[in-house]
């Protein structure tokens, strides 16, 4: 079960958290969301700040006083002041023919508020003279006043998620004070959206994974569910080439070094939350002498060492752990529907489970006809996608109670067939997005995570028996990554002493990544700053918490780091 495995995300979880409309579009079902960053050289920006190019090796930070920054004085936790030192390592001469090539900006034909360029990065770094791809990006120019500092690229997580979508929300997510002084720059990764994408999973490959039966009961269905995956990842490497097998976040890392030579930065500015924190690290491991200030928000702890089999014990504890997590949010939703409104479902959770549980099993042996010409029959697979995804969106909670109400009581499946396809991007005439995150995030998490005898484990009868709703939502299930035969993540232990401090952040309760695994990775950065947000949800930066953007847009825009470790309360 890869949702159990330390440094996944749960299975059902995505990887930006839930603000802005941005973050509601990365959501999908089988892991998290991705990636980000990049932009042009700096006209007017300060000659040694982070980011621009500079003829010596020594860096300082711009004035940080109130009126130098344009905001206000405000008390704090003591801060002590960044400095850049030390020379940073050349640019390789092997791929001179991709480095310095500046990106040609044009106004964005849907939007002149941005700027929108590409870049082009080898497919394979190890044949940097072969095939290449194309990285697509989108510039919100610095808004000023006051000189601009550089670039700082931008990531949403997933792994998949489109940083073009993130910097079109820019405006609304960052302060000001760091508007005021970036460029900020997002880019769709390789393979991924507005870049060459790989579409080698087709439309009927994702409708048979929604569709598939998630609690196989016959030894043809289990056999089914076995042969799947692999015959499904074959198809795609067979049909994607070399770009869909070199897909991982190593891949990404090497992909942002390029962007950041294309738009004339020295060190690499950097905002990556969710499985863009796996970015962030992996680039600090590879370019240490190149990072600038880089803020990595609710980490994924990127170890992956080689894993013993579990015993049945470690697996059922783990399984345990994962089924609390869903039953904690599955109350959140029966409280919230029960104290705003008359919620059909009930107000009791014990009873809404079991009322739901027995939908899903009556769908396992006769689907709801939907009506809808492209999707005929609701099945319970699309059913539990539908409650899965919709428990992982707060703001989607009203519709999935209406939805369900009419599926439930009503007998009729178009109103949860329909909310399942928004979900996960599904268009009513059967097709899904060209740029959707549901295409591409399996072949960067199959890349990014070996296999491990984690993969086939499954809890015992006892657990899933008292834990029935989550065991239809979240089960065992053969692994998705079964079949995949790309190039795999070779550093499996991340680890860098930069020069100056990295900003890691996150919220105590966040249930997507796990407080203890964004401390875990500070702890693998030498000099690196955690900051503890005493919140729920994913994602700390920008979800309202006033000492959470502050620390964030000092550190960016003020060049101001925390003094030790510290918490933001509530």
């Amino acid at each position: 079960m890869r949702g159990l495995r330390r440094g996944r995300l749960p299975a059902q979880g995505n990887g930006a958290g839930r603000r802005h409309d941005l973050l509601s579009r990365l959501l999908a079902p089988l892991v998290s969301l991705a990636i980000l960053a990049t932009l042009l050289l700096l006209a007017t920006g300060p000659s040694h700040a982070p980011g621009a190019a500079s003829s010596g090796g020594t860096s300082s930070p711009p004035a940080t006083s109130a009126a130098a920054s344009g905001g206000a004085a405000r008390d704090r936790p003591g801060t002590t002041p960044i400095s850049f030192t030390g020379p940073v390592d050349p640019e390789p001469t092997e791929l001179r023919a991709y480095y310095g090539k500046r990106v040609a900006w044009a106004s964005c034909h849907d939007d002149a508020a941005f700027d929108c360029g590409s870049v082009q990065v080898p497919v394979d770094y190890r044949q940097p003279n072969g095939a290449r791809t194309t990285i697509a990006l989108r510039r919100l120019p610095a808004a000023g006043p006051g000189p601009r500092i550089g670039s700082l690229f931008i990531n949403p997580g997933g792994p998949g998620g489109s940083g073009i979508d993130f910097a079109r929300d820019a405006p609304t997510f960052f302060g000001d004070a760091v508007r005021a002084r970036y460029d900020i720059v997002g880019f769709d990764p390789r393979g991924m959206g507005e870049s060459d994408p790989v579409r080698c999973f087709t439309d009927a490959d994702l409708d048979a994974m929604y569709a598939a039966d998630p609690t196989p009961d016959t030894a043809a269905e289990r056999a089914a569910a076995q042969r799947a995956p692999a015959e499904r990842n074959r198809r795609c490497l067979a049909s994607g080439g070399a770009l869909a097998a070199r897909m991982g976040t190593e891949f990404v890392a090497r992909d942002l070094d390029v962007l950041r030579s294309a738009v004339g930065d020295e060190r690499l500015n950097y905002y990556g939350v969710s499985y863009g924190t796996m970015i962030g690290a992996v680039y600090a491991d590879f370019f240490t002498s190149r990072v600038g200030l880089m803020v990595l928000d609710s980490a994924v702890l990127p170890d992956a060492l080689a894993e013993e089999k579990p015993s049945q014990q470690d697996i059922d504890a783990s399984a345990r752990g994962a089924a609390d997590d869903f039953d904690n949010a599955f109350t959140d939703f029966v409280t919230d529907c029960g104290s705003s409104i008359t919620c059909p479902l009930g107000a009791d959770t014990p009873a809404v489970s079991r009322t739901l549980v027995a939908f899903l099993d009556r769908l396992d042996r006769q689907p709801l006809e939907t009506g809808e010409a492209s999707l005929p029959h609701l099945t319970e697979g699309w059913a539990s996608a539908a409650i899965g995804l919709g428990l992982e969106t707060r703001e989607a909670w009203p519709d999935l109670v209406d939805a369900l109400d009419t599926a439930v009581h009503q007998g009729d499946g178009a109103e949860l067939a329909l909310f399942a396809m928004s979900m996960v991007e599904r268009n009513e005439d059967g097709t899904y997005a060209p740029t959707s995150f549901t295409r591409s995030h399996l072949l960067v998490t199959c890349s990014d995570w070996p296999p491990s005898p984690w993969d086939s484990a499954v809890p015992s009868h006892d657990v899933l028996a008292n834990h029935p709703l989550w065991a239809r939502i979240q089960p065992p299930s053969t692994d998705p990554c079964d079949g995949w035969t790309g190039v795999r993540r070779e550093t499996l232990l991340v680890g860098a002493e930069v020069s100056t401090p990295v900003l890691v952040i996150g919220n105590d309760g966040d249930r997507t990544t796990p407080i203890e695994d964004t401390e875990a990775l500070a702890g693998e950065i030498v000099r690196s700053r955690f900051v503890t947000v005493s919140a729920e949800g994913h994602g700390a930066y920008g979800t309202g918490n006033d000492c959470a953007n502050a620390v964030v847009d000092d550190y960016l825009a003020r060049f101001e780091a925390p003094e030790g470790d510290f918490r933001c309360g509530a």
